[in-house]
C-alpha cells in the first residue's frame, strides 16, 4: 500500500483539528470550572460577611452594653413604680424581678467572657496580646548509654517574635520584656 502526500495532508489536517477542538473543549471545561469557583468564592464571602454581621452584633462588649441600659431601664422605672401611688405592690414586685434577672444575665456574661479571657490566654503573647501563629512539637531521637531515647521538643511562636522552646522563653520585641529578659539573663548567671 502506498501512501500518498495527499493522504499525509488530509491525516494531519484532521489531527491538528482534533487538536485544536480537544484544546478548546478543554479551554472551555477550565474557564466553567474557573467561573463555579468565583461564584463560590462570593458566595462563601456573603456568608462569612453574615456571620461577622451576627458576630458583631452579638460581641460580648455590645450584649453588655444592652444588658447596661436594661438594668438602668428598669431600675429607673422601679424607681417611679416606687414613686407612684397608684402602682400595686405586685407591680413593683414583678419589675425587681425582672431588674434581677437581668443583673444575673449580666453576671453571667461577665462570667462568661472572663473565661472566655481565660482560654484565650493560652493562644496570645504573654507580653504584648499578639495572636499565637505556630506551635508544633519536633522529635528528637538521641543515643544515650547504647539506647535509643525520643525527645520532643515544643516550639511556641507569637506573631509578634516571641517564642517559647521547650519551656525557655525568648524575648517579646513588641514590649518592654527586652529589659526584663536582660535582667533574668544577669540573675541567670
Amino acid at each position: 500500500m502506498i501512501v500518498t502526500n495527499e493522504t499525509i495532508f488530509w491525516t494531519q489536517l484532521a489531527s491538528i483539528t482534533a487538536f485544536v477542538s480537544s484544546l478548546f473543549v478543554l479551554y472551555r471545561v477550565l474557564v466553567e470550572q474557573k467561573d463555579a469557583t468565583i461564584q463560590l468564592q462570593k458566595e462563601n464571602i456573603a456568608f462569612l460577611k453574615d456571620q461577622l454581621t451576627d458576630a458583631k452584633s452579638q460581641s460580648p462588649d455590645l450584649l453588655a452594653k444592652n444588658l447596661a441600659s436594661r438594668i438602668k431601664l428598669f431600675e429607673e422605672e422601679l424607681k417611679r413604680l416606687e414613686q407612684d401611688k397608684s402602682s400595686t405592690q405586685e407591680q413593683i414586685k414583678e419589675k425587681e424581678a425582672e431588674l434581677k434577672q437581668a443583673r444575673e444575665e449580666a453576671d453571667e456574661l461577665t462570667r462568661k467572657v472572663l473565661h472566655a479571657k481565660e482560654l484565650l490566654s493560652d493562644f496570645l503573647c504573654p507580653y504584648c496580646g499578639a495572636p499565637l501563629v505556630e506551635k508544633f512539637y519536633q522529635e528528637e531521637n538521641v543515643e544515650h548509654n547504647g539506647r535509643e531515647i525520643s525527645i520532643d521538643h515544643e516550639q511556641i511562636v507569637y506573631e509578634c517574635g516571641y517564642s517559647i522552646s521547650d519551656g525557655k522563653a525568648g524575648v517579646c520585641p513588641s514590649s518592654s520584656q527586652v529589659g526584663y529578659a536582660v535582667r533574668t539573663k544577669q540573675y541567670a548567671k
